[in-house]
């Protein structure tokens, strides 16, 4: 699976931004940011997740 969200970060003054073909505002891209965290390396969601998996 694609983790490219947690690579991104959402720009200032940007009402939306485009990722894998999909549009999300600033509330949306948070959103699936913390999910993409909880996921481990087979795609699975956990009920533990580390913060070493994200660069912001």
């Amino acid at each position: 699976m694609s983790r490219r969200l947690l690579h991104i970060i959402f720009p200032k003054n940007v009402a939306h931004i485009y990722v894998d073909g999909k549009k999300y505002t600033r509330k949306e891209f948070i959103r699936a940011k913390q999910l993409e965290m909880r996921r481990d390396k087979s795609g699975r969601f956990v009920s533990e997740f580390s913060t070493k998996k994200i660069l912001s």
